[in-house]
Order: C-alpha cells, then sequence, then structure tokens
C-alpha cells in the first residue's frame, strides 16, 4: 500500500517557497562505480535556526508529536513492529509515500527499520544483523575495538533526543530509485504538521537498498551510515556550520569506520574551491582531505570535538578550534601546507606536514607543464584553490617571479622532487601586493620542480602572472627578442597608454582579462610588422561598459611567443 502524500498542507505553500530557495546540499549522497558521494537532488532546509523555530512552537504549546500511533514510533520499538513511515521520492521535488516499515534488527545504539517492500529483496536479517554489529561494536579500520555509535559521538557530539525520547537512532532502510546513497532529512527534528514538509518525529538517516556503491550490508554502504549519522549529529552540535565542513566530517567518519571515499576527481583539478560547497564528486574528496589532514596535523579528536561544538562555522570555526588547542597558525598558512602535502603526499619530508598517514593519494594533476625556458604564462585559481606548474628538463636551478592580483591572498611553495633525492619544499617570499621573486638553488640537479599557487582568499578568485628561468637571467639580446607589453600608468584612471613588442611580422593578438580569467577586451586581433606599438586602453569592455576597479591581466599572443603583465585600475 502507499498513499501519496501532495505534501505538505496548503497553509504552508508560502513558507515552502521560502524553504526551497535556500537549499544545501549537505546531506544527500549519490555513489558512482567509484564509490564517489555526490548529492542529487539538493535538499530543503528551513530558513530559520532551529532553535528559533523550536521555541516559537514551544511558546504555542506545540513542540509534541502527533501521537498518531498508526505514523509515529511506539515508546519502545521492538523487532516484527510496523508502522506507517514518510518514505521520500527524491527524483525530483521531495514528495512522501505513506507505507508501512517494520523494525527488523535492534541494538544497543540503533534500530534498523526496513520497506516492507525491500524485506527478502533489498536486504534480508544477515544485512540487518552484520549493520548492528558494525554501528555498536565494531568497524574495519583503525579503531576495530569500536563501533560506528562510539566513534561518532566521540569525535562529534551526541546525537539530538528532542521528539521520540528513545535513546537509540533508527537506520531507516528503503529503495531510493535515484542514483543516491543516503541522506538526513532535517524536518525529522520538528513536529509533523509544523513545517512545510512531512515529518517521521525521529531521530533517523535513509539508507537506499539499491545503492551502486554495494548491497546494504557492505562495508561501504555502512560508512555511509556513519557519514549520515554525523549530520544527524552535528543538527545537535552546530545546526548552522557550513556545509563544506559539515560534509567534511561526514567523510572523516567514513574514514573512522574504515571506509572512506575513494580519491578521485579532485586530484585531477585542484583549482576547486575548498569552501564553496558545489556538491560534486570532487567536493566530498576535498572536503574529506581537508578534515582527514587537519585530524592527523593538529591533535586529533579533541580538534574535531571542538570544531563541532564551536559556534563559528567555516574557516571561522577551523580557526577557533586550531587556537583551542593551542595551535597557533593560520588557516591560511593550513592551507599552504596542505596544497603541498597533496601533490606531495610524503610524513617523511621534514617536518611531517607534507603527507598523510591514514591514505595513500592518487598523483594530482599539473595545470601546467613546462619543458622549455624561459617562460611568462599567468593563470586564475578561485577562493581558497590551488594551481600546480610543473617544470622537467631542468638544466640549472629555476628562477621563479611571481605577480598576483591585489583582490586574492596568496601563498607559493616550490617542490624539488626527484627519485633518488631528498624531497625539497621551500616558500617564496611575498610582499603585502602579492608578488615575490625565487632562485630555487637546491633544485639544482632535480628531475623536475612544482610550483604550487594557492590562493587564500575567503572571498575572491585571483589571476597571476609567472615568468621562469633557468640559472642567471637571459641575456639581454634574447630578452629583446621576446614579446613583451607593460602599461603606463599602472595603476591607472581614466586611461593607461599598453605598449607592446612583436618580434616578427605576423598574426598578434592583445587582450584583456579580469580577475576570474574572463575576457574583457581585445585590443589587437590581426597582422602587425615586428616592433614596439602603443594602444590606449580606457577602461572599458568591448561593449563600452567602464569596468570595475581591480587588478586585470594583459595577454599579448604573437608568432614567437606569448607574454603576460598585470595592470591595475584604480577608479
Amino acid at each position: 500500500m502507499s498513499d501519496r502524500i501532495p505534501n505538505p498542507r496548503n497553509s504552508w505553500f508560502p513558507q515552502l517557497r521560502l524553504a526551497s530557495a535556500v537549499l544545501i546540499a549537505t546531506l544527500l549522497l549519490v555513489a558512482t562505480a567509484s564509490a564517489i558521494d555526490c548529492p542529487t537532488p539538493d535538499l530543503p532546509r528551513p530558513s530559520e535556526d532551529p532553535a528559533v523555530i523550536r521555541a516559537r512552537l514551544e511558546a504555542a504549546g506545540q513542540w509534541k508529536t502527533s501521537d498518531d500511533p498508526a505514523l509515529s514510533p511506539p515508546a519502545d520499538p521492538q523487532v516484527g513492529d510496523t508502522w506507517l513511515w514518510y518514505v521520500w521520492d527524491l527524483g525530483g521535488f521531495p514528495v512522501a509515500n505513506l507505507k508501512p516499515c517494520t523494525v527488523r534488527g535492534l541494538g544497543d545504539h540503533v534500530y534498523v527499520v526496513v520497506d516492507d517492500d525491500e524485506w527478502n529483496v533489498g536486504m534480508n536479517q544477515a544485512d540487518v544483523d552484520r549493520i548492528i554489529e558494525h554501528f555498536d561494536t565494531m568497524s574495519v579500520g583503525d579503531f576495530p575495538d569500536q563501533g560506528i555509535w562510539d566513534l561518532n559521538t566521540s569525535h562529534f557530539g551526541d546525537p539530538p533526543n528532542s521528539l521520540d525520547g528513545l535513546d537509540r537512532i533508527f537506520l531507516f532502510y528503503y529503495r531510493f530509485n535515484i542514483s543516491s546513497d543516503g541522506f538526513f532529512w532535517i524536518y525529522d527534528q520538528f513536529p509533523d504538521g509544523s513545517q512545510p514538509f512531512a515529518s517521521n518525529e525521529c531521530e533517523v538517516v535513509y539508507l537506499a537498498t539499491d545503492s551502486s556503491g554495494g548491497p546494504p550490508a557492505s562495508d561501504y554502504m555502512i560508512a555511509v551510515g556513519a557519514h549520515e549519522f554525523t549530520h544527524l549529529i552535528m543538527y545537535a552540535s552546530d545546526s548552522n556550520e557550513d556545509p563544506w565542513v559539515d560534509e567534511g566530517l561526514g567523510e572523516l567518519a567514513m574514514w573512522l569506520f574504515g571506509n572512506p571515499d575513494t580519491i578521485s576527481e579532485f586530484n585531477n583539478n585542484p583549482d576547486n574551491s575548498l569552501i564553496n560547497w558545489g556538491s560534486d564528486p570532487a567536493d566530498y574528496i576535498q572536503t574529506y582531505l581537508w578534515s582527514l589532514y587537519c585530524y592527523e596535523q593538529y591533535g586529533g579528536q579533541p580538534l574535531i570535538w571542538d570544531l563541532a561544538h564551536h559556534p563559528a562555522n567555516g574557516l571561522a570555526g577551523y580557526q577557533a578550534a586550531l587556537d583551542g588547542q593551542g595551535h597557533r597558525v593560520p588557516t591560511a598558512d593550513v592551507f599552504d601546507d596542505w596544497s603541498v602535502a597533496n601533490y606531495v603526499d610524503d610524513p617523511t619530508v621534514p617536518d611531517g606536514q607534507f603527507g598523510y598517514t591514514g591514505d595513500d593519494l592518487p598523483p594530482f594533476t599539473p595545470w601546467r607543464t613546462w619543458t622549455s625556458y624561459p617562460v611568462n604564462d599567468a593563470g586564475s585559481v578561485q577562493a581558497y584553490a590551488t594551481d600546480y606548474v610543473r617544470l622537467r628538463n631542468l638544466s640549472a636551478a629555476p628562477n621563479l617571479t611571481f605577480a598576483g592580483s591585489d583582490g586574492a591572498a596568496w601563498r607559493v611553495s616550490l617542490i624539488a622532487l626527484d627519485p633518488l633525492l631528498p624531497t625539497l619544499v621551500v616558500e617564496m617570499t611575498l610582499d603585502e601586493t602579492g608578488d615575490g621573486a625565487l632562485t630555487f638553488a637546491a633544485a639544482d640537479g632535480y628531475a623536475e620542480v612544482i610550483v604550487s599557487v594557492a590562493n587564500v582568499s575567503p572571498t575572491s578568485s585571483g589571476i597571476y602572472v609567472y615568468d621562469v628561468d633557468l640559472g642567471t637571467t637571459a641575456a639581454p639580446v634574447a630578452a629583446a627578442r621576446a614579446p613583451a607589453v607593460t602599461g603606463h600608468p599602472n595603476p591607472f584612471n581614466p586611461r593607461t597608454e599598453l605598449t607592446f613588442r612583436v618580434p616578427q611580422d605576423g598574426p598578434v593578438r592583445l587582450r584583456i582579462h579580469d580577475p576570474a580569467g574572463r575576457l574583457v577586451r581585445t585590443l589587437v586581433d590581426g597582422d602587425l610588422p615586428a616592433g614596439e606599438h602603443t594602444r590606449m586602453w580606457r577602461g572599458r569592455d568591448d561593449r563600452g561598459r567602464g569596468v570595475a576597479s581591480g587588478t586585470y591581466l594583459l595577454r599579448l599572443e604573437t608568432g614567437a611567443g606569448t607574454a603576460v603583465n598585470k595592470i591595475v585600475l584604480a577608479r
């Protein structure tokens, strides 16, 4: 039997529209063939703080369960008890179906409830027994004598117990019929009928019997249960935590159990903002690696406990947790070391901060690889993201000059790698404008050097320009034959004269890009004779509109090579 509920009630439609506009991608996980979590669709969340909603309902005498024995858990659920559950269809806009579901297992800390349609179809008693065993008493990783309950509550806190009064939580299994593993539904924490979506009025997380990641009692799906249980706990510990932190702690719970997500996607595109949650597979892996790195480097369980309970959110919460544990290090510096660790993954490199002990990382993909020099190039990096530039065929020590846009904040580290030599890491000193230069003399004779460019601005992406040559600076004759572009005055307002050198007759293109790398203006696109040329730029785009103050990238492309430089508009 299945009664479709056009949920919610009509009187809640205005709030429903508001809630639907405030979506977060924190709670629904999708499995791919490589067992990567990814949420589709996003789940709605109340626009108000849950504590405010509860206070209002309590004041009105409405903070109580429906007391309908057909729809609510009994006072002391036992194996074999059946009642009607809201079973969520998430293939589009969330819609609930009322279906009979039965308690099939009872542990010290957990009830296992299964949709009656799935019993001895999607899961059986052996599955239930294994799930309870791992939830209550044992794991498959570094903590074999602790189950998910002990691992999660000792690291993140106790789950809420606001409505049902039961000491156990519910794991509810049904067939999702979408590419998903599990989710936590926040509206279960409110009385049914008080919110725009229906509530099962208990502490429950939902898990798929039809996940492509594995059957319900597989190590992977049990780990997903640990992930979702973390979201339930975080609702009690810090209900408004930033999604990327909440998801990262869920990923850490999978690692604590011993079956973390497979590392992929993020290592192929590390220019992916850590702090701007996008629900992609790479976002899950990125937050997992960040959480694991901080756990290993800064004290383990006490740091995570402080993070889960501190009222500050996001980077501010991490900073407060670091400070509270006596680690007087800015999160920006942690991110810089973490960026290097992701590429190197070698905890033996002094002083141990450039690797992991709890997981083995696959190779990270450089954004650029250079094999001939000199090099003059530019790139852009999102907020709290990283580019890697690979330098190979080094006949001498590399000289690097770097200029980052003023609107961002930069950390630049150089990594010398060789199969026969110890890994070296040095950090470039940058001035207040994000500019610096370094001769990496110790890298002479190494097979390659990786330049890690980290943007530690929490608010904006940024562009950067860099030059690389080997040994001494290029001879004046060679430099004179290279393309070049500059602007004067710089900074400018309202106009600047751009002077550019074309080494040989032929096609030339001079373009201006904004800090995000988008094309703003094309000043030259055609053939020019060799020599110096000038163009005026009045701070307008190709449609004649004035552009905002900030750092812009000049890019000159010629048959003899490319030159890049920065120009600043200060209105």
